[in-house]
């Protein structure tokens, strides 16, 4: 039995423990990598294409990252948009109407 022992279960406990320990650091890599690193900055939008009541653009503000899609009422309607990091000339950034919701 104390050969069995030896031969089998020590080699597998050990392996075991290798690939969980490989696995845990792949794990925390990972993470770390994908955790922002920049502080989240305010930015103001224009909601392209849509305008308030006394004719002015309508605009959002917001630290969500660009690529993200935001749901505004738009008058009586929701309306979603995609903020993108294009700048426009007054200094805000353009958020891009969707058509499919």
């Amino acid at each position: 039995m104390s050969a069995l022992f030896d031969k089998f279960l020590i080699p597998t406990a050990v392996g075991l423990v290798v690939t969980g320990l490989a696995a845990a650091a792949g794990w925390l890599y990972r993470r770390r990598r994908t955790t922002p690193t920049s502080p989240r900055v305010l930015r103001r939008f224009s909601l392209l294409g849509t305008t308030g009541a006394d004719g002015t653009p309508l605009y959002y503000e917001t630290t969500r990252a660009p690529g993200s899609v935001v749901i505004r009422r738009v008058g009586s309607l929701s309306q979603g948009f995609e903020l993108t990091d294009v700048p426009l000339g007054d200094g805000t950034y353009a958020a891009e109407p969707l058509d499919h919701l």
